[in-house]
């Protein structure tokens, strides 16, 4: 059992390192190829739709397909950051405590959201130049939704961290 948790972890922070590579740090990866300056939506704590349209405009037309090969990436990414998230938190709450369900919910809520933000921008990048308002709001409370459910998570981890710090957790 042991071996299996070992191998779970170390293969969830595995993947999270490939996908960000693929993403980020690779010499032609979506993200380097659009420029230091570029940001993409998904990074920010909220936007409007106009920032979001002029995101997507600015990418242009060899920048949108890399966006799109970005946003695949992140779902594996995703997968991969709900196993890292899982495994902290079943190695620094106790699981008969409350706050261990509170985070592993934490953690689901956050994969999920973070899953419909990307079929989100994917779905406006479909569709693009068309401009749909209601989406793009959508899709910014969605983003902001998914920071407020990894800043929650992160509030837990702390809080217990501190609380172990002292022997009271």
């Amino acid at each position: 059992m042991a071996f299996l948790r070992i191998f779970s972890i170390v293969l969830s922070l595995a993947g999270l390192s490939g996908f960000y590579y693929m993403m980020v740090l690779r010499h032609d990866s979506p993200q380097r190829t659009l420029g230091k300056d570029f940001k993409m939506p998904d990074v920010r704590l909220h936007y409007t739709p106009a920032l979001l349209y002029n995101t997507y405009e600015e990418a242009g037309e060899t920048g949108r397909p890399l966006m799109r090969l970005y946003w695949l990436y992140d779902f594996g990414l995703i997968i991969c950051l709900l196993g890292v998230m899982i495994a902290v938190s079943a190695n620094i709450v106790s699981s008969q405590t409350w706050v261990y369900p509170l985070m592993v919910w934490l953690t689901v809520a956050r994969t999920l959201v973070d899953i419909l933000e990307n079929s989100l921008f994917l779905y406006f990048l479909r569709h693009f130049p068309d401009y749909h308002t209601g989406v793009a709001r959508f899709a910014g409370v969605v983003t902001t939704g998914k920071h407020l459910l990894l800043f929650a998570w992160l509030f837990l981890l702390f809080m217990m961290l501190f609380l172990k710090a002292f022997g009271i957790g």
